[in-house]
């Protein structure tokens, strides 16, 4: 996997998003990538699941998501946040906390 490009956003635990294409040809873009505490982690693409206009809400009060690509499997849902969360920090570690970085446990 190669990273294309990384644009930087710092919004609660977001750091931005990267385009990335697979060995196979494929590119997949605006992967958001995440940091909270000593975690970090990559996310495919979503959209707002919407009714009538409105964002619809979770059980919990959360916006909800639509989910439009997944892998069938957590290890490799796992491996693709790794792997995306390594290429990003090796080429742009500024967009990281240091300290949170340095401790970083990828989660999957």
């Amino acid at each position: 996997m190669r990273l294309l490009a990384w644009r930087p956003v710092r919004k609660r635990s977001l750091r931005g998003f990267a385009d990335v294409e697979l060995e196979m040809g494929l590119q997949l873009r605006r992967i958001a990538v995440f940091q909270q505490r000593s975690s970090s982690w990559a996310s495919f693409p979503r959209l707002p699941e919407m009714r009538d206009g409105r964002q619809l809400r979770d059980d919990w009060g959360n916006p909800a998501w639509l989910t439009l690509i997944a892998w069938r499997d957590r290890g490799l849902d796992d491996q693709f946040s790794r792997q995306v969360v390594e290429l990003v920090r090796a080429a742009h570690p500024q967009d990281f906390d240091a300290e949170e970085a340095d401790a970083g446990e990828v989660k999957g």
